[in-house]
């Protein structure tokens, strides 16, 4: 049997062409009331736009590394919320707290500078009376290594986040040679993301065939 061999640009595109799919089968039966679809559609469309970045950047070290770990993070989240209902209501509540912390670092930045706050303390009143109208509770985001070891990729998650954290941050290996990390890692990198990016669709497959 013949077997054609695709490129790595030719297999994102077909997972994006999957991604597009399932969002557009969740939002054929979306209602008011199906809280896990509009999670998971948000979550999906996120994923849609690290894969599309990633197709677009995959010739440049820092950019693919930020990637590649944005999807692996992804990828992780995703799987949670679909099957842990208390992962579902913990995601939810850390809208809250993301908006707190930026809210209130905006004030504190701004205070420094004299300048009026006024505006992100009334959104963060809002957002409080907001809150209160819900089940959720103010949460701080997911442990990474926690899932990663409870969905069996804590040895993935040891490698990618040694790796990019070297990669994304100016590390004095990444500014003395840069060229060389580009020329040996990037490959690797581009590896790792686009098997994660395939676990990815084959989430989607199980998502919409449930």
């Amino acid at each position: 049997m013949l077997k054609i061999k695709i490129t790595d640009d030719e297999n994102l595109k077909i997972i994006c062409n999957s991604i597009e799919k399932l969002i557009a089968h969740l939002n054929s039966q979306l209602n008011i009331n199906n809280e896990k679809s509009i999670i998971l559609i948000k979550l999906f469309e996120e994923i849609f736009r690290e894969i599309t970045m990633l197709s677009s950047n995959r010739t440049e070290l820092t950019e693919t590394s930020l990637r590649v770990r944005n999807i692996f993070e992804l990828y992780l989240i995703t799987k949670h919320v679909n099957l842990d209902p208390k992962g579902l209501n913990n995601w939810c509540g850390q809208a809250h707290k993301d908006v707190t912390v930026i809210n209130n670092g905006f004030i504190k930045l701004l205070s420094r500078y004299n300048k009026n706050t006024s505006d992100f303390k009334e959104v963060q009143s809002f957002i409080n009376n907001q809150l209160s109208h819900t089940s959720f509770q103010s949460k701080g985001g997911f442990n990474m290594r926690d899932l990663a070891q409870k969905y069996g990729y804590d040895d993935d998650y040891m490698a990618i986040y040694k790796l990019c954290s070297k990669l994304v941050h100016p590390s004095s290996i990444k500014v003395n040679a840069y060229n060389a990390l580009n020329e040996n890692y990037l490959k690797i990198l581009n590896h790792v993301g686009v098997f994660f990016c395939q676990k990815i669709e084959a989430l989607a497959f199980e998502i919409r065939n449930a």
